[in-house]
Formats: structure tokens, sequence, C-alpha cells
């Protein structure tokens, strides 16, 4: 990920979390772009950002901060490719343990993780803000 995608990255992260606001999000994500830039990873179509993903690290504990897809650009193994990278890029850092946060709303996401060896270890209520609760996975590298 470069900075220059940070404008349609903010976009795509109102697919994963919809009660985001993109100009806040826009922040965040650049923050964690500078603070983990080998974390951060996007798809391109063309020469059109389709989706991307990013991680942050606090010691052995690491965290899936985003993953998003267009919808246009769904069910087409773009995600696959955005968690073998993201999750190659954590062992990279010696990561043990690997956690996710999902939206309620979009708990379609949670087959996509179990694939990859993520288990439901959780909820935290109002994670994302007032009424928008969080579905905690785990994934031990």
């Amino acid at each position: 990920m470069r900075e220059d995608d940070l404008e349609i990255v903010s976009e795509l992260a109102m697919l994963a979390n919809p009660h985001a606001k993109k100009e806040t999000y826009r922040k965040h994500v650049a923050d964690e772009l500078k603070e983990n830039p080998d974390l951060a990873f996007v798809a391109v179509a063309g020469e059109k950002v389709v989706g991307y993903v990013q991680g942050d690290t606090r010691g052995l504990m690491t965290t899936v901060e985003d993953l998003a897809v267009a919808k246009n650009y769904q069910e087409k193994g773009i995600g696959n490719q955005l968690i073998k990278s993201e999750l190659e890029a954590l062992r990279a850092r010696d990561a043990k343990i690997v956690m996710a946060e999902v939206h309620y709303q979009n708990a379609q996401a949670i087959p996509f993780y179990y694939k990859y060896g993520f288990r439901i270890c959780g909820c935290l209520q109002d994670y994302f803000g007032i009424g928008h609760d969080a579905i905690m996975l785990k994934l031990v590298l």
C-alpha cells in the first residue's frame, strides 16, 4: 500500500465497518501504514485498487486491522490473496497469535476467516461505537 492508495482504501473500509466515518478512517489507515508499512497490502485490477488488508502488531499479539474487497471483485479470490499475504508478513515478524475483529453487520465474513484457521473467541460490545459490536476471531500460528 502507498499513500496514493489512501483515498480508495478509506472508501473500501466502509465495506468492512459500516459504522466508520471515511475521513476519520483515512487517518487511521494512514497512521497504520506509517507504523507498519510491511503489513499493508492492496489488490489491484488494471490500475484500480479493489481491495486491501492491513495489520498491526503488539509484541507477539497481532491484529488484522482491516480486510475489504470492492463488491464487484468479491468471490474472485482477491480476499484469499490478501489474507495469505498478510499472514505471511505476520509470520515473518514471528507473530504467534492473530486477532481479527468483524463488525456484527459483516458477520458473513466469518466463514472466510474460518478457512484460514481463525475461530470465534468472543465478542466486544460497542467496540466500533455504541451499538456496534465486534465478533472477535483468533488464529494461533
